[in-house]
């Protein structure tokens, strides 16, 4: 390498990190140490990132190594951001490696992923402080030339900061992503899809995303086991509606009000089968049992019941169906990504920012408005009571005109 910079005439310094930091805002020039604590944090980290000159794609594609870290937070986050920006990256990038560091319980959503070329599964969804410098480690071994962190933990912030990236995208919430060098500014206040806010990560990246879906890879496996379920139950060659009356829980929250009451979907069930004429099959995520079983208890006419399945024989089981139907939860947002139509039954979310994320032709929701909180559903549900929510008949007139029946 200094054979060659000799023969281009380039003048050698030993070093490259002598002196002052530099930093420029509003117009102004002004120097600040490079040495920790402080080191590479601008003397004015509060000045909005918008109001900087996009950096455009940095970074040579060729062999560009990327860490896409989802490493906390629920599957239906992780879904978000799986297809939607890895997409974006590996279009702009498509000789790049591409890592994602993600909490167990979200694995699933890039298992089979092909976008990805290196699943980095981590044992907690929840870090602490003490956590810091054992994930900082990690990175580091990635020698990352980027990191996105769509999360606003700021412990993931600081991990990503002594990773020693040089490029590091995040979300900067109440302060939380100061650290990272190219921020994308939000609010528990900003009344915005949360997909569409993970894809001003790409936006800052300058990448084009008019395009931008879910999309949802089943594992080879959990198809092969869903074809031997079909067979068994005879939908193998036929179009069936599939029922999900699970979810409101993951290891970030537990919400059980926004699960659509059993007898709603057994009254719903009975009237698919009957005005639809297509046979309706129930399942469940793991533990989902006693949900299930309530609303069978209510049926008055047969249907297929898949019981409790893991994430990639939910999803695969979705891919196939003529209709999905579940409540605001991970799995209806996997069924998305699968490819399904898909209804979602909404509670106390708020639509603005957690209805599922498509094409109108291809989903829709169905929600009766009430006083949702500003800070959106991790505010709680204070106030909110089904019996003001959605009906079976909106659920059925939604069905219609999605199915263009």
């Amino acid at each position: 390498m200094l054979a060659l910079a000799g023969e281009l005439g380039l003048t050698i310094f030993p070093q490259y990190n002598d002196g002052d930091m530099v930093y420029y805002g509003n117009g102004l020039r002004s120097t600040y140490s490079d040495t920790l604590p402080t080191g590479t944090t601008p003397p004015d980290p509060l000045y909005p990132c918008q109001t900087l000159e996009p950096i455009g794609p940095p970074l040579d594609g060729i062999a560009t190594p990327f860490m896409w870290s989802r490493l906390a937070g629920p599957l239906a986050h992780a879904l978000d951001v799986t297809w939607q920006s890895l997409g974006l990256l590996r279009r702009a990038y498509p000789a790049a490696r591409i890592d994602y560091a993600v909490s167990q319980y979200a694995l699933p959503a890039v298992e089979a992923n092909p976008l990805v070329d290196h699943r980095i599964p981590l044992p907690t969804a929840k870090f602490k402080f003490q956590n810091v410098f054992g994930l900082a480690q990690l990175l580091r071994r990635g020698q990352y030339d980027a990191i996105f962190v769509p999360d606003r933990s700021a412990i993931l912030c600081l991990a990503a900061f002594l990773s020693g990236a040089p490029y590091r995208f995040g979300l900067n919430s109440g302060g939380r992503g100061l650290l990272y060098t190219h921020r994308v500014r939000t609010s528990p206040r900003d009344v915005r899809h949360e997909a569409d806010i993970y894809l001003d990560l790409a936006r800052r990246l300058r990448l084009p995303t008019d395009y931008a879906e879910v999309e949802y890879t089943p594992p080879a496996e959990d198809r092969k086991a869903v074809l031997k379920l079909l067979e068994d139950a005879k939908l193998i060659d036929k179009p069936y509606v599939l029922i999900h009356p699970g979810g409101g829980r993951n290891p970030g929250m537990t919400l059980d009000l926004k699960r659509w009451p059993p007898p709603n979907f057994a009254q719903l069930a009975i009237r698919l089968a009957r005005e639809l004429g297509m046979p309706v099959a129930l399942v469940g995520g793991l533990g989902d049992d006693p949900i299930l079983d309530s609303v069978k208890g209510l049926l008055n006419l047969p249907v297929t019941d898949f019981g409790p399945r893991p994430w990639g024989q939910v999803g695969a089981l979705a891919e196939r169906c003529a209709l999905y139907i579940g409540n605001d939860t991970g799995a209806t947002h996997l069924a998305v990504g699968a490819g399904a139509r898909v209804v979602m039954v909404m509670g106390p979310s708020d639509p603005r920012r957690y209805a599922p994320y498509g094409k109108p032709n291809r989903v829709a929701y169905v929600w009766r408005a009430w006083a949702v909180p500003t800070a959106g559903v991790s505010a709680g549900a204070a106030g909110f009571a089904w019996d003001a929510g959605a009906t079976t008949d909106d659920v059925m007139e939604t069905v219609i005109q999605l199915m263009h029946l």
